[in-house]
């Protein structure tokens, strides 16, 4: 089977979840025998020719933006759709990943020469800020076809003079398409699901849950013996780090422990260099580590007894918990979108943007280490893959060329 799989970056840009997973689900299926390809676009404008590379041994086309093609609220770009679809020329199937990059109408040019995949990673498809999370707390997001509370919201970032309540109709209307052309729907979690089916009007049922799995390589077990309070607690914050992951409060909930308990080990990419000396003067006396961006988790075994992660954000997955199963280690994590589904025996759940919770929960295994023997058992399960979630895909897209012959 010939699979193009339709990606926002790839790194040494900045990769997000999005980008590990679609990197991940092309190496399994080029593993599983199928002929892969990568398309992918860029935040950095450059010439129309594509830059073209291999990741995990499957070759790439990098499609660079022109000045006029950057992210914007329609993002109706035909130049990027017909490039888009030079690359594609060929495939028997298409899998986008993300339009954020590229072009609104993607789904709906590709869908007429091959079946066409889509997951939603985020809400993009419904709102231009990409989660639903307005700057301003008296902005609450609106039900489908509602438009006040989005011209608030976007209004101090739009250029002067734009049209908003006229642009918003025109985009969802865009996405709407994409969403009807596509011959199927993917969500990473339940909770994604139901919230993307409620926001964009579909149906219950209309995407197929495909959790993403383990994206990196499995790191080898380490047999450590529990942490049981002879030494400082080892909290470890996963993944992109800054103040929508949570990242300070975690150094603010730590940072109120007694001192000489509990260490702090940050590792991924810092978001917003500023962040950085912002968290070490927060933290004061509190042992704050960070490890730099991580290819693989390799580096990371052993070097904790605990994996926070306490988003503020609506996530739809929450790659990092699989990390921490990985690690052998529980996932504390916040009360926002799929995270807690998620986690089950093998962690708790703590509300969002609360470091006095976070700190109170810490408190109490300070004072008693047997409080987390429970959860380090259930961790040691081994997580989902990314493999198993390449085998899902193969037989959806098996089943799409049969429905689709010719």
């Amino acid at each position: 089977m010939r699979v193009v799989l339709l990606a926002p970056r790839l790194a040494p840009e900045l990769e997000g979840g999005t980008e590990l997973v679609a990197r991940a689900q092309a190496r399994e299926l080029a593993r599983r025998g199928h002929d892969v390809r990568i398309v992918c676009g860029s935040d950095e404008p450059g010439p129309p020719e594509p830059e073209r590379g291999e990741v995990d041994g499957v070759p790439f086309a990098r499609l660079r933006p022109a000045p006029d093609e950057r992210y914007d609220l329609r993002l109706a770009h035909p130049g990027l759709t017909r490039r888009v679809l030079a690359e594609a020329e060929g495939a028997d199937v298409a899998h986008v990943h993300h339009w954020a990059t590229l072009s609104s109408d993607l789904v709906r040019a590709l869908s007429v020469r091959m079946p066409t995949a889509v997951t939603l990673h985020d809400h993009l498809a419904s709102c231009p800020r990409f989660f639903r999370a307005p700057p301003r707390p008296s902005i609450v997001c609106p039900p489908p076809g509602e438009r006040a509370p989005c011209v608030a919201c976007l209004r101090p970032d739009a250029p002067p003079g734009t049209d908003l309540e006229a642009e918003l109709d025109a985009r969802a209307e865009d996405f709407a398409g994409e969403l009807a052309a596509a011959a199927l729907l993917v969500a990473p979690s339940r909770h994604h699901a139901a919230r993307c089916a409620a926001t964009l009007g579909l149906e219950p049922g209309a995407l197929r849950v495909v959790p993403h799995g383990l994206c990196r390589p499995a790191p080898p077990r380490a047999d450590a013996e529990p942490w049981r309070g002879e030494r400082p607690l080892r909290v470890l914050h996963l993944g992109n780090l800054g103040d929508a992951k949570g990242t300070g409060d975690l150094v603010a909930a730590l940072a109120g422990l007694p001192a000489g308990r509990v260490e702090l080990l940050l590792a991924g990419r810092v978001l917003d260099p500023a962040d950085e000396a912002r968290w070490r003067a927060a933290a004061g006396d509190l042992p704050l580590q960070l490890l730099g961006p991580y290819a693989d988790l390799a580096g990371l075994v052993g070097r904790a007894d605990l994996v926070a992660l306490p988003s503020r954000l609506e996530e739809s997955y929450g790659l990092v918990v699989d990390e921490a199963r990985a690690l052998g280690l529980p996932a504390w994590v916040s009360d926002r979108g799929a995270l807690p589904e998620r986690v089950g025996e093998a962690g708790r759940v703590l509300p969002a943007e609360d470091p006095a919770a976070w700190r109170a929960a810490l408190a109490e295994v300070l004072a008693d280490p047997g409080r987390l023997a429970p959860e380090r058992r259930a961790a040691r399960e081994a997580p989902r893959t990314a493999a198993e979630a390449a085998a899902e895909l193969e037989s959806s897209y098996e089943r799409l060329l049969a429905e689709n012959p010719g």
